[in-house]
């Protein structure tokens, strides 16, 4: 039972593939969250880090 449910969420996986449905092509708002040891999380990104502190007054 379990090979089929692999199988099928492989054969998902191609098809998503096939027709551009991968994470690098998305064109949705929804913010995305990526743990802290993802390369792509924007803490571990070179120049974009973020300073964690009160907000400056105006």
């Amino acid at each position: 039972m379990m090979s089929l449910i692999k199988r099928g969420i492989a054969a998902y996986d191609r098809w998503c593939e096939k027709m551009g449905l991968v994470p690098e092509n998305r064109r949705c708002c929804a913010p995305v969250r990526y743990d802290r040891d993802d390369p792509r999380h924007p803490a571990n990104k070179q120049g974009g880090a973020t300073v964690q502190g009160k907000p400056d007054a105006d």
